[in-house]
């Protein structure tokens, strides 16, 4: 024990002596949390689009006005025909055009369907996806505004009768449908790489400068040593949990309804096996610059495969079980577990089991690993 805690101090030292070496592992993760929370806390709203109305109607001015009104959409122009339309789309100047043709309101008069053209830039899927789900929903409710008032003209009662069903629609846990609700908590397995990438670079470096040799021919155990190298970045990894959770509540608003507890407990897991992947990491390189590269790259993979930005329901079922290799993905889902919906260790407890399975035993490998190279 006394080994352990010598090597522990030892590392605590040299991490307070080295402002930079701190500033990377606490600082760095709040910084990097800010910044790439920032990218999606904007929600999508004032689209730049153009409108043009070839029917110059009552019914077609109404009907156009509904966009204007949309605080989804800014209407940036009126154009004059349906080839300026698509010119002001083509050139970047809006992402889409909203086309009302001549004999709209004729069509309508008719009881027939009258023919709207959205025009959405598809070069950017995600805008263009949220113009024709959004513009289709206000012409869904025009629509039925429509019909109500012709019904209503011919003597019918129908403020009833209309729809034979009402839609109450509730979203549970992110009632607002905020991005930054369910990206925010995910992004905590990213950032949190960066005290494992420091226990890993912290090793290589020793060895670097040939004191590592000096430590082994101390009566302290391999494993003493390990542990004690990797027991101070655990702990900022702990703090760093505390202050991206403040930083999630307070700063962007993400709700939190579990136990704080829980998500210190199952995160100290969470970064257990992530610090065996930086030591094994450190076993199997001899210089901090290859330690950085493959480290990067290693913590960075899980970015696409783990759920944070494709759900893992639509991926194959292959690339599902692949996903649940890595501890990031486990880590995902409990985060967004206790952020959200308030569920406890209990409800958790198999991705709980699955990352301290994973830091058994990328730990265990990691010192095999470190005894086998030194021997």
């Amino acid at each position: 024990m006394s080994g352990f805690l010598a090597v522990m101090r030892k590392e605590f030292r040299h991490v307070l002596r080295d402002p930079w070496s701190l500033a990377g592992t606490t600082l760095g993760t709040v910084l990097l949390m800010v910044l790439l929370a920032y990218a999606v806390s904007a929600d999508i709203e004032h689209i730049p689009i153009t409108v043009f109305d070839g029917d110059h109607t009552l019914q077609s001015r109404a009907y156009a006005q509904r966009f204007v009104n949309e605080k989804f959409f800014d209407v940036q122009c009126w154009a004059q025909s349906d080839a300026e339309a698509r010119e002001w789309v083509r050139s970047g100047r809006v992402r889409g055009a909203i086309i009302i043709p001549d004999g709209f309101a004729e069509a309508l008069q008719q009881g027939k369907r009258a023919p709207v053209q959205i025009v959405a830039d598809g070069a950017e899927p995600n805008i263009a996806l949220q113009i024709t789900s959004n513009a289709e929903s206000l012409s869904a409710g025009f629509s039925v505004e429509l019909l109500e008032q012709q019904l209503s003209r011919a003597g019918m009662a129908v403020a009833e009768r209309t729809l034979s069903l009402e839609f109450r629609v509730r979203t549970l846990y992110n009632p607002e449908l905020r991005e930054v609700n369910t990206f925010l908590p995910g992004l905590m397995a990213i950032v949190l790489a960066f005290p494992a990438l420091s226990a890993s670079l912290s090793l290589v470096r020793e060895r670097e400068q040939g004191s590592l040799e000096g430590l082994l021919s101390t009566p302290i155990r391999r494993y003493q040593l390990l542990i004690g190298k990797a027991a101070p970045y655990l702990l900022i990894g702990l703090l760093d949990i505390l202050f991206l959770t403040g930083v999630g509540v307070f700063l962007f608003d993400v709700p939190f309804r579990g136990r704080l507890v829980d998500l210190m407990l199952l995160s100290g897991l969470f970064l257990l096996a992530n610090i065996g992947v930086g030591l094994l990491i450190s076993s199997l390189l001899r210089t901090q610059m290859a330690a950085l590269l493959v480290g990067g790259l290693v913590f960075m993979m899980p970015l696409t495969q783990s759920g944070l930005i494709t759900p893992l329901y639509t991926m194959s079922r292959d690339a599902q079980m692949q996903a649940m290799i890595w501890p990031a993905t486990h880590y995902i889902i409990i985060a967004r577990g206790v952020f959200l919906k308030g569920v406890g260790a209990r409800e958790l407890m198999f991705h709980g089991l699955a990352l301290l399975v994973s830091a058994l035993l990328l730990n265990g490998l990691a010192m095999w690993r470190f005894k086998k190279k030194l021997a």
